[in-house]
């Protein structure tokens, strides 16, 4: 019923599906990092990560995004994502990883 309500105003209605704890320790300063996954009105979906890398080209903050027709498909392009946003802007990373100025965590409330 929700993929068909049209409402005055309203652009878009996504639809949380699920939501993954990814142990990324390697990269991380915390270990883990929550990746949510939404379904689209038209049967797509997208996920977000919780995460945010700050970007060596103008110093914000980004959180990776990945598409996919299924829920899976879409945590392994937002998975795949991040791991480029990361291998291009700290190609050398060193054993301990991000540092913690080099991440921020979305604010709780948006998740």
């Amino acid at each position: 019923m929700w993929k068909e309500l049209k409402i005055k105003k309203v652009d878009a209605i996504d639809k949380f599906n699920s939501e993954f704890v990814v142990w990324m320790g390697e990269i991380l300063p915390y270990g883990s990092m929550k990746v949510r996954i939404y379904e689209e009105q038209n049967g797509h979906f997208f996920g977000v990560t919780v995460v945010q890398v700050k970007r060596k080209f103008d110093g914000d903050f980004e959180a990776a995004i990945g598409h996919g027709s299924t829920p899976d498909e879409a945590l392994e392009d937002t998975l795949r994502y991040f791991n480029e946003i990361v291998e291009h802007d700290y190609p050398n990373l060193d054993e301990l990883g991000l540092k913690e100025d080099e991440i921020q965590y979305v604010d709780w409330s948006e998740f």
